[in-house]
């Protein structure tokens, strides 16, 4: 008899399953992406998920890839993609092996991390185009009405390691992941190692029409029609939440409405996004979540097609261009002013220049304050740079490190420099004065852990953008606005950048492809 906290969790899944409504299953539907280790001799977790289906499918069990994809510069990896069609109760073993043992077994061992059962998860439909939820990039056809996942989540990763500190090598095993099942595992990488159970909620279905006054015109809310699909569903269970959300995420006009038909009728009052979620009274789960957004103006334009095409002339090329005319542009709505949520949304500032320069999140420099900019610049290296600092400069010099990274007032941390060795028109000479220039210092006294590279012959790319890169957990990036020795001397602007992730991952793919002892400039070891 399992113990009583094994019970409770395994019941979770149980209820789900036979109690709880929320869908008919007969099949279990396994997606296993699986990874194989030539010198260990052994396959392990890439992703897998566990789909339960209400499908005429009989049991099937296939390669999805013809043979193992190599990775690249790993001789001894590879990969491939296994489909399955099984009864239930394959996944209900599996997840009690994953539950008591930390085992996935199914027919061959497959070896896993240590992994953590979350709490049961509902995941929005994949409808609403202004908040897509990232999860739904590695379920299966999670449109409709959603679906409640049990999820194992693998909190060490190291067998998949490799593939998160290699960007490219992940992009790519995404792409050809994609090219065979509609999923995008690059785009949630921290699910790499997991194993996931998906229960669609179909039990019943959902059609959604807004109401339309015709005079005026205007959207008055939305018609809802819900048609049960089993037969112990009943909708006088239902209840549906509203409530409205600016984009302040300020919470007004919370309501309930009792479903007690088919077609329920539901009125907006101004609405600028109004929430709708679907709740079983009797069991509190939540069984559809949506944003319904009702437009205040419309802007319609009509374009007529000129007959002449716009005729010019590049490096002696003509070039022909079909052009038209904007011959109507009509609103329908109040013209002459905005709603309250249009000025919400469209907020001009976000936050106060003040407080954006007390957090360098954006500082304007005019010229003659090089004190001030390289102040700013050393206060950034010495807040984030405690796990390392990376400097990315096509104009950068020794002193130009010296100003900046040597100021960071933790000893050993990881420091990357790339210069594009611009300072002189002969890349050697450049070279060699940053040379002389770190050679003047004892490295015995410096208590640093840096190495330069630069941009020589054939090796990487030319380059142009300044960065200061802060490789955390959750990476930090600043953009310079300018090379590091004109810092202050003019017009720039030092602001917090985003999309860090994939400026940190620029800098290392250059970073790699200097990797050879022309490039190396310095290193303080």
């Amino acid at each position: 008899m399992p113990n009583s906290k094994e019970f409770v969790i395994n019941s979770k899944l149980d209820f789900l399953l036979n109690h709880a409504n929320i869908g008919s299953y007969n099949k279990c539907e396994f997606i296993e992406i699986f990874g194989l280790d030539k010198e260990k001799k052994e396959a392990f977790n890439i992703y897998t998920l566990v789909v339960f289906e209400n499908t005429r499918q009989l049991d099937i069990k296939e390669l999805m890839t013809e043979k193992p994809k190599k990775f690249k510069g790993h001789k001894n990896l590879s990969w491939g993609i296994q489909r399955r069609i099984v009864d239930i109760d394959v996944a209900q073993t599996l997840y009690l092996q994953l539950l008591k043992n930390n085992q996935f077994i199914i027919d061959k061992p497959l070896e896993i991390g240590k992994v953590k059962l979350l709490q049961e998860q509902y995941v929005p439909p994949r409808e609403d185009m202004y908040h897509e939820i990232q999860l739904n990039n590695i379920l299966k056809n999670n449109f409709k009405n959603g679906s409640y996942i049990f999820e194992f989540f693998d909190e060490e990763k190291n067998n998949v390691k490799y593939l998160l500190d290699d960007p490219s090598l992940l992009n790519k095993l995404s792409e050809d992941i994609s090219s065979i099942f509609p999923i995008k595992i690059g785009t949630a990488s921290d699910r790499l190692g997991n194993i996931i159970f998906q229960l669609p909620i179909n039990n019943f279905e959902l059609n959604k029409y807004s109401i339309l006054e015709n005079n005026p015109m205007r959207y008055r809310g939305i018609k809802l029609e819900i048609f049960p699909r089993s037969e112990t569903f009943y909708i006088q269970n239902l209840v549906a939440r509203l409530y409205e959300e600016n984009s302040d995420k300020i919470i007004t006009r919370q309501r309930f409405i009792s479903i007690n038909d088919t077609v329920t009728n539901i009125d907006f009052d101004d609405c600028f996004g109004t929430n709708v979620e679907l709740i079983d009274k009797n069991t509190s789960l939540l069984l559809y979540k949506c944003k319904f957004y009702i437009p205040k103006r419309i802007h319609s334009s009509t374009n007529i097609i000129e007959n002449q095409n716009r005729v010019f002339k590049v490096n002696g090329n003509i070039h022909r261009l079909q052009v038209s005319t904007n011959s109507n542009n009509f609103v329908i709505g109040n013209k002459n002013s905005k709603s309250f949520d249009e000025w919400v949304r469209n907020r001009k500032y976000d936050q106060e220049l003040k407080e954006l320069e007390k957090t360098k999140s954006f500082i304007q420099y005019f010229g003659n304050e090089g004190e001030k900019a390289f102040n700013d610049v050393r206060e950034l290296i010495n807040k984030h740079g405690g796990q390392g600092v990376y400097l990315w400069d096509p104009y950068l010099s020794a002193l130009d490190i010296k100003n900046t990274l040597y100021y960071c007032s933790t000893t050993y941390v990881q420091m990357k420099a790339i210069s594009g060795l611009k300072q002189h028109n002969r890349k050697e000479q450049a070279k060699s004065d940053m040379i002389i220039e770190f050679e003047k210092d004892k490295k015995e006294f410096l208590f640093l852990n840096l190495e330069v590279r630069g941009k020589v012959g054939a090796n990487g790319y030319d380059f142009h953008d300044r960065f200061l890169i802060f490789p955390l957990e959750q990476p930090r990036v600043w953009s310079l606005g300018i090379s590091v020795n004109q810092l202050g001397g003019s017009h720039h602007i030092l602001h917090k950048v985003q999309n860090a992730q994939h400026i940190l991952n620029a800098f290392n793919k250059l970073w790699n492809e200097l990797n050879n002892e022309e490039c190396l400039v310095w290193n303080s070891n």
